[in-house]
């Protein structure tokens, strides 16, 4: 790396590079030379940078940059071009020779000469330093007098010298402050401020008539000036930051107003000749305005702007330190023409903006003194205005830099800077000091300039476009030049031309194009439309007429009936147009595949204008031909973003079917049956079809055994390309023209010579199409996986192909005269002048699998190229459509694979990663080049100019071809045009600048109106319906309204704060109910709905201490009659009077207005009319006396349905509920419930409601209450549906039963749908835990228990459910239940066949307990087989807890009936003995079970025990409970024990033991430890139990079938070791008989054992059982002689296998146990050896252990 540069090691400049400096490098071959790092480094006066620094070489450094700044080519014969290289070659190299003087140490000669001229008087010569013939020694010697001066005073860091090393090399520190200062003193005082003055004045580094200004000689000079004004003025110490910036040049175009100027010091002041000094900077700022050649390049660092700034600085620095200045100034004969000059006519915006703002301070400048430069104004601000028509006239000089980037000012003269200055002097004159300056201001007349202004703004033309628009500065700069002289209160803003004015604005803003004027309206830029916008705001400022015209204006445009209905969150941004000029195909799914189709053919020319022009001579496709032109006009001349091809689908059919928007479909099959359709639909387009895309492709097959050639012509519109093993796009068409020779078995037959012959057979290209699309065949069919898979290897193709190597006449040989079948040649198809070089216009991408993807397109323009005159290429994805650089298609159209970087955690290193593309070309589109076109060789590269809307244009011209013509019918002009005028208006619109507008002239104009009363009403008024219908007409529905908050709370006041605006805001909504139907029904938004429904409630309070006494009038009047009685009126005349209950009653009948579709959007609606109601008792009465509850109700309730259910009642049986036709269930009527539920209370005198006849009906009326009924099951508002029946049932108990009546009914006919019957519940809690409330409340609890069972039947287990809530909270409800547990339990705890409702039942006798921790210990266990036993229960909860297992005790009797299994099945009984179980406590609850014991005895068996079922849960359950009963109470073992028929029978129990059945298993595991635990507490409480057990074979079956498998039945097993060592036990008391039977016992089980069990997989058994039986030396001669030994040591090998492999500690007692076993037995065998029986079996026990 040492001897490579940074370029070679691939670095780039601004590269982060991160060095290791303790890496270990890689050892390098050793070839005798080491790396140049590793060699000793030279001594300092040896290195090259110090090298430069002596003689002659330094000052050979300042003659090469002499030489080449002034090269003189004059006398060499070169042309233009060469002679501009040279002299930029040359520049180039003079920056190179001055970077390399910064880079090296500062020149000690130099730097210790100037400091010894400042601080040694006799040698205080400068003139050997500053010499001017040398600019660039000059500005070297300035650079380092600027280093030794003081550099604080500096803000501005000095540019040129950046790489300057002084401090490096040869200064150890940096100068203090006090030598800074010093030398800086000294300086001056030594005349070296003099001499900087003497060169300056001299003209030196001028520009020479004779010569172009030398940029060397401009950057001196620059630096010169810098200088003179650091030194030459005073002292800033006490200066402020403005005045220290004020030297260098502003960073942006926001300048201070208040700008301090520092003034010269006495010393420079006393020898300036003020004429000469000015016309020397006048000379200096006119040459750096001079246009020069705006190719010519600038590599310096300094230009003509610092001269005109240093300049300009330095001027008005001398005019505000002597007052001559300004008179000497203003009488300059040319000064109007030096203005000019530097402010309109100077080509770099640089050097204008430097301009103005010296201009800017010099006229409204400030010395610290005081002294301003305001006599300066007058004189500048007349000459700059005298060029007011040219500044105007003037053409925009930036554009915009690339895609969306800011505009940049380009080289050329500008107005913009002319027209800031002018805008910031007409703003600074001082109108009230006019007395004051009556001659100057004599000549400029406000009004008078304000109508000229006002003319050229009426006359300007049409520069800005929509797309990719040039700001019109002239046009900006007129409108802020207005802005600024209408803030003096001009005569003109309150005329008629004012007026006049303010009409041309809007029209400049807001004037709609239409497809003759397209140009409309004149303001398009944000920053001219916000400049207009702000003269509108200025007009109307002020100016009552002006405000109302301009209210008038604005108000037509938020008029529903001037735009369609705006759609929510609308924002048509989004949806504009592309800035390059194309419109795209909104995807609808999965249309992808037309959209791509769609746009390669629209940007065909030849096809667009003959798609536009067709007229369709079959009815079978003219739908679809106009839905294509409809496609192609919107395309083409739509501002929108993209169309929506909704309608084309509709009308399209492929395959006799309309497209599925939703289905995927092939790019190519779409194509071709698209292009099919078009021949079909007339000659034109059938002509087009054929020349554009159709082909003739030829099958030869070529005899080589006889003279004979036969040949097929077929036609094609697309070439199937093969992808597959392919490179690129020639190898697929030598695949497709491949010659196949036919041979052997494959002969051809010859048709002519009838005979097998040898042939070569061959495809070639005999005509080809204008566009020649190629379809990859990225698809293939895998025949191993049988799936369809896309190949995505790489496969290129050129932006130029050639195919003349694959036609007809090329590939084929052959003599006509000789062939086979004659064909008639075509004359189209004569190949002889036919071009075959194809360029590349468009490739349709594949991104995705063989299965689903999506598809784009890039697409070249061929209409608009680029201004170095090559072509566009666009990228179309849906509805997206942007510039794409051809440069980039191999990356995103070959396929192939990719690599990416990836860290890998585990080595510390970024991997390379390589995966296949999914996204490659799928179709290419080729067009044919023409005769003598050089074909593009090349990628194109886009170019980034502005350009207008491309597909505007309605001529073209392509190449020689003639001029196409993309003309509309009128219709469709008509059509897209008024879509475009509706779009364009609502963009003007929905935009954050406008919204802005809005707010001032909601807001902040009206407050700057007249004070007087009437004319702030009338202005009030104005506003308020301006803002009124602007926020809820256009501001609601736009997308992006972050102020939205604020203009609610401006809306709310505005209406609230004079009457007369609420007044007029209900009227109108009372008038039309748009606004309520489509903010409070219609809007998606909540929050809008929310705020919508807070400001009418707001306005309606407001409003309501003036109208509260109209609400109810007229109420009577006086009829005609001749009685004279006052007669009632039409309750439709009720509330006219005030606009409040009119606006009340339109809302009513919005409901008749169809707002069923929205439904969902309904709960602010009935919130507003609840909230109007909350208001006093007055609105509530309002309310009632129009029937709202009646107009609610029928609302919901509907009165066009049809169907009907049965309710059942108790007074008849055939009563009907009509059905609601909708089902509301959503929150959206909660409050309307709310609503009906108040006003009923309302209605309430003393203990009667006094409703009207259709309320009452509507809420009570009809067979089986249909209201109540419907909005209950609709689980509407459930809590206040309670509080409305308790005011309708208060001193109304028969309209409370039926009310129940109406509620059991639905629970029992609303099938088996829980959640249609779970409204009902929910209300019956309501209504039965309701406590308190006020007098007359029917007594709900008993009315409900009167009717529950009755209900119960048919939808048990929700009754159950819910009456177990209610136990826990009402004790008449819990009272009730208790005792009649005789009507019940039985019922639904054994008779219920669902398991659901016994379950149920169990839950509520366990809810009947009073007592939470009984109550969560039965909910949270999980097996009836651990009851909970801690819990402890009050005496109350004790005594109910024993009642209810009393009862249950009592039904073992009848329990037994339904343990048939037959009828009842095997779990029937689950819940009954697990609650009996859960009910054990203690011993006092397991003693009251003796009287039931031969109960259960009998349903035991042989009901239970002899049936052969597998898994009978019942018997399970019932053992369950049987052995906790008697857990720890002999005396329920007594009773078995005692009875000698049942201790012969309990063995009797049918057990299946399939150890695979995992059912089988699960149930033995719950079932077998209780049976056994039962029979092992029967044993230890009886010797004779155990030795009738001990014989039964029962036991042996378990012993032989359970005790042998522990894993699966571990509790089992326990107790049978347990049963099994009470077996074998020997009492001191025990007789012969017993210790025989004993005997027996062991004998027989360990002979079963050791027969039956394998030891070496059940070695836990075996080990236990040896252990219990093996106690006597006669068991362990028994276990010799049946084969005891091998069995040992098979499961001592696998204890030992298991102890060593699985270091398993646990069966090291197991491993002593069985050795201490094995080691008796061998003792005892040892012992009687002499027996040959007992030698055989220790003979085979050996030999198998050798085995």
């Amino acid at each position: 790396m040492d001897e490579k540069s940074l370029i070679e090691m691939g670095f780039k400049d601004g590269q982060v590079i991160f060095v290791s400096v303790s890496a270990v490098r890689p050892a390098r071959k050793a070839d005798g030379h080491g790396p140049a790092s590793y060699r000793l480094a030279p001594q300092i006066d040896k290195l090259p940078m110090m090298l430069l620094l002596n003689e002659p070489h330094f000052e050979n450094l300042f003659n090469l940059l002499q030489q080449l700044s002034n090269l003189n080519l004059s006398n060499m014969n070169l042309n233009s071009q060469e002679h501009f290289g040279l002299k930029s070659k040359a520049k180039i190299l003079s920056r190179n020779v001055w970077e390399l003087l910064m880079v090296i140490p500062t020149n000690l000669r130099i730097l210790n000469g100037l400091e010894n001229a400042a601080n040694e008087p006799e040698s205080g010569d400068f003139s050997q330093f500053f010499k001017p013939c040398s600019p660039h020694k000059l500005m070297y010697c300035l650079q380092v007098v600027e280093h030794l001066s003081d550099q604080s005073i500096m803000n501005r860091k000095p540019i040129a010298h950046h790489g300057e090393g002084d401090s490096s090399t040869t200064q150890s520190d940096e100068p203090s402050p006090e030598f800074q200062q010093m030398w800086h003193q000294k300086f001056i005082s030594q005349g070296g401020l003099k001499h900087l003055f003497e060169i300056f004045m001299s003209g030196s580094l001028q520009l020479k008539d004779t010569d172009e200004w030398n940029e060397w000689n401009q950057e001196c000079l620059a630096y010169l000036l810098r200088l003179l004004s650091r030194f030459a003025v005073e002292d800033k110490e006490n200066a402020s930051d403005e005045a220290k910036q004020s030297e260098a040049k502003p960073a942006n175009r926001q300048r201070s107003d208040k700008c301090l100027i520092p003034k010269l010091k006495k010393t420079i002041l006393d020898t300036m000749v003020i004429e000469n000094v000015l016309k020397i900077l006048m000379s200096i700022a006119s040459d750096a305005a001079i246009p020069s050649c705006s190719l010519s390049l600038h590599s310096g660092s300094w230009g003509r702007a610092e001269v005109v700034h240093f300049a300009l600085a330095f001027l008005v620095s001398a005019a505000y330190s002597r007052p001559d200045v300004q008179p000497v100034f203003c009488s300059l004969p040319n000064l109007a023409t030096w203005l000019k000059t530097l402010v309109l006519d100077a080509p770099e915006p640089n050097v204008r903006q430097e301009a103005c703002q010296g201009f800017y301070r010099l006229c409204l400048g400030q010395a610290p003194d005081g002294t301003t430069g305001y006599a300066f104004l007058f004189p500048i601000l007349k000459s700059l205005l005298l060029y007011l028509n040219t500044a105007q006239g003037m053409k925009s000089t930036h554009k915009q830099n690339g895609d969306n980037m800011p505009f940049k000012d380009s080289y050329g003269a500008g107005c913009m800077d002319y027209f800031w200055l002018v805008c910031r002097l007409v703003e600074a004159i001082k109108t009230e000091e006019q007395g004051q300056n009556t001659e100057e201001e004599s000549q400029i007349d406000l009004n008078e300039l304000a109508s000229c202004v006002g003319e050229y703004i009426k006359k300007k033309g049409y520069v800005e476009t929509r797309h990719n628009s040039v700001e019109d500065d002239s046009l900006i700069g007129l409108l802020h030049l207005m802005v600024a002289i209408l803030k003096h209160n001009t005569a003109f803003k309150c005329s008629t031309d004012g007026q006049a004015l303010l009409e041309d604005v809007c029209e400049c803003l807001f004037a709609l194009p239409n497809r003759v004027q397209r140009h409309l309206p004149k303001c398009k830029t944000p920053t001219s439309r916000m400049a207009a916008i702000d003269l509108l705001v200025e007009l109307a400022k002020g100016s009552i007429s002006n405000y109302v015209l301009l209210h008038g204006k604005i108000m037509k445009q938020h008029s529903k009936e001037v735009h369609s209905p705006y759609p929510w969150d609308y924002w048509p941004h989004e949806d504009i147009r592309s800035d390059c000029g194309y419109v795209g195909l909104t995807n609808l799914g999965a249309t992808c595949y037309m959209a791509t189709c769609m746009q390669h053919l629209y940007m065909i020319p030849q096809a667009r204008q003959s798609v536009l022009q067709a007229r369709c001579s079959l009815n079978d496709y003219q739908g679809t031909l106009l839905e294509l032109q409809k496609m192609f006009a919107y395309l083409q001349e739509s501002e929108r973003k993209a169309y929506n091809p909704s309608s084309f689908c509709k009308v399209y059919t492929m395959d006799k079917q309309p497209l599925n928007t939703g289905e995927q479909k092939d790019m190519t099959e779409f194509f071709t049956d698209l292009i099919s359709k078009l021949e079909d639909m007339s000659f034109d387009l059938k002509e087009l079809v054929k020349s554009l895309f159709c082909g003739v492709l030829t099958n030869n097959v070529v005899s080589l055994d006889c003279p004979h050639v036969s040949r097929t012509i077929e036609e094609f519109y697309t070439v199937r390309c093969q992808v597959a093993d392919m490179k690129n796009i020639y190898e697929s068409l030598d695949e497709v023209t491949v010659k196949d020779t036919l041979e052997g078995d494959n002969m051809y037959t010859c048709s002519k010579c009838q005979k097998k012959v040898r042939a070569e057979k061959r495809a070639c290209f005999k005509k080809l199409p204008q566009i020649l699309c190629f379809n990859t065949m990225r698809y293939t069919f895998n025949m191993v996986t049988m799936m369809k898979e896309k190949v995505n290897t790489h496969f290129s193709f050129p932006l130029s192909l050639n195919v003349s190597g694959y036609v007809e006449k090329n590939l084929m040989k052959m003599n006509r005269g000789e062939e086979e079948d004659k064909v008639t040649e075509d004359p189209e198809m004569d190949t002889d002048d036919e071009c075959y070089e194809y360029d590349l216009i468009g490739v349709t991408v594949h991104t995705g699998t063989a299965d689903g993807g999506h598809y784009y397109s890039f697409i070249r323009d061929r209409l608009n190229q680029s201004e170095n005159g090559q072509d566009k290429w666009y990228l179309f994805n849906d509805s997206e459509v942007k510039q794409f650089d051809a440069g980039q298609l191999a990356q995103e159209c070959y396929g192939g694979e990719m690599t990416s970087k990836t860290y890998d955690s585990m080595t510390d290193k970024f991997m390379d990663f390589s995966f296949e593309k999914t996204n490659s070309a799928y179709m290419l589109f080729y067009e044919r080049c023409k005769p003598g076109n050089k074909p593009n060789s090349s990628p194109v590269q886009p170019d980034k100019s502005d350009k207008d809307i491309v597909a505007k244009q309605s001529e073209e011209q392509i190449g020689d071809q003639p001029r196409l013509k993309f003309q509309l019918t009128e219709d469709l002009a008509d059509w897209i045009w008024q879509d475009n005028m509706h779009f364009l208006q609502d963009k003007n619109i929905f935009e954050h600048t406008y919204f802005g507008f809005m707010w001032q002239m909601c807001a902040y104009l009206p407050t700057t109106l007249s004070k007087n009363e009437e004319d702030r009403k009338k202005i009030h008024l104005l506003s308020a319906k301006l803002i009124t219908s602007f926020v809820l007409e256009t501001l609601i529905h736009a997308k992006e309204k972050p102020t939205m908050l604020q203009w609610i709370e401006l809306l709310t006041k505005q209406l609230n704060q004079y009457q007369e605006a609420g007044e007029w805001f209900l009227n109108m909504m009372t008038e039309d109910d748009w606004w309520p139907q489509e903010i409070l029904i219609k809007c998606p938004n909540q929050i809008i709905r929310q705020m919508f429904q807070h400001l009418l409630i707001q306005v309606i309070t407001q409003l309501k201490p003036r109208h509260v006494h109209l609400y109810h009038h007229p109420l009577t009047s006086l009829a005609s009659s001749e009685s004279g009685e006052l007669q009632p009126i039409d309750p439709m005349e009720i509330g006219n009077e005030s606009c409040v209950t009119r606006f009340i009653k339109k809302m009513l009948a919005i409901l008749n207005s169809g707002v069923r579709a929205n439904s969902k959007n309904l709960s602010e609606y009935f919130m507003f009319l609840y909230e109007f109601a909350k208001q006093g008792q007055e609105e509530c009465l309002f309310l009632l006396q129009i029937s709202t509850i009646t107009a609610m109700i029928q609302f919901y309730m509907g009165q066009n349905t049809q169907d009907y259910i049965e309710v059942l009642s108790d007074d008849e049986d055939d009563d009907v509920i009509t059905l609601t036709e909708d089902k509301f269930r959503s929150a959206s009527l909660e409050k309307m419930i709310t609503l009906i539920a108040k006003l009923v209370e309302c209605s309430r005198t003393d203990r009667q409601l006094n409703l009207s006849d259709s309320d009452q009906a509507c809420l009570i009326g009809g067979k089986g209450l249909p209201f109540l009924y419907n909005q209950i099951k609709d689980d509407i508002n459930l809590k206040q549906t309670c509080n409305l029946i308790f005011s309708l049932t208060r001193w109304n108990d028969e309209l409370a039963v039926n009310i129940i009546t109406m509620v059991f009914s639905g629970i029992s006919r609303n099938g088996s749908d829980y959640s249609q019957r779970e409204p009902f519940f929910k209300l019956l809690s309501l209504l039965v835990e309701f406590a308190g409330g006020p007098p007359g409340l029917p007594t709900f609890t008993q009315y409900v228990m009167q009717h529950f069972w009755q209900v119960a039947e048919y939808c048990s287990q929700q009754c159950l459910e819910w009456i177990s809530q209610q136990v826990t909270r009402n004790k008449l409800i819990h009272m009730w239940i208790l005792n009649h547990m005789d009507t019940w339990v039985e019922s639904y705890l054994l008779a219920q066949s669902n398991p659901r409702v016994r379950s149920a039942a169990a839950q509520l006798l366990i809810a009947l307990v009073p007592s939470n921790n009984f109550r969560q210990a039965y909910r949270n266990s999980r097996s009836i087989a651990s009851p909970m036993k801690e819990i402890h229960l009050s005496n109350e909860a004790l005594i109910i807890m024993h009642q209810i297992y009393g009862h249950l005790l009592n039904l073992l009797s009848r329990a037994k009936d339904y343990a048939d299994i037959s009828l009842y099945g095997f779990n029937h009984l689950l819940s009954y003995f697990g609650l009996m179980t859960f009910c054990l406590l203690g011993r006092n609850e397991k003693l009251m079970f003796q009287p039931y014991f031969k109960d259960l005895w009998d349903m035991f068996q042989p009901r239970l025990s002899e049936p052969p079922i597998p898994t009978n849960h019942n018997k399970q359950s019932l053992l369950i409970f049987w052995y906790q009963v008697c857990i720890d109470c002999p005396e329920n073992i007594k009773l078995i024990t005692q009875n000698m028929h049942i201790a012969k029978n309990i063995a009797f129990n049918y057990i299946l033991a399939d150890h695979e059945d995992q059912e089988v298993i699960l149930f033995n595991r719950c079932m077998l430890p209780p049976y056994y635990g039962i029979l092992r507490m029967c044993c230890q409480y009886s010797r004779q139990f155990t030795r009738i057990l001990a014989q039964h074979q029962n036991m042996q079956w378990a012993f032989k079938n359970v005790l042998p498998y522990p894993v699966h039945y571990m509790s089992a097993v326990d107790e049978l070791f347990k049963l099994m060592k009470l077996m074998v036990v020997v009492h001191s008391d025990s007789s012969d008989d017993e210790q025989q039977a004993i005997e027996l016992f062991k004998k027989r089980t360990l002979k079963l054992f050791l027969e039956q069990l394998d030891a070496q997989n059940s070695w836990q058994a075996f080990v236990m059982s040896l252990k219990i039986l093996i106690t006597t030396d006669q068991d362990r001669l028994q276990l010799i002689f049946n084969g005891g030994l091998p069995k040992i040591s098979d499961a001592l090998f696998t204890l030992s296998m298991t102890y060593h492999e699985a270091t398993a500690c646990h069966v090291t007692s197991d491993i002593v146990d069985l050795l201490n076993i094995l080691i008796l037995v061998l003792k005892i065998a040892r012992c009687f050896k002499e027996q040959n029986l007992l030698t055989y079996f220790c003979l085979l026990w050996l030999r198998y252990m050798k085995l």
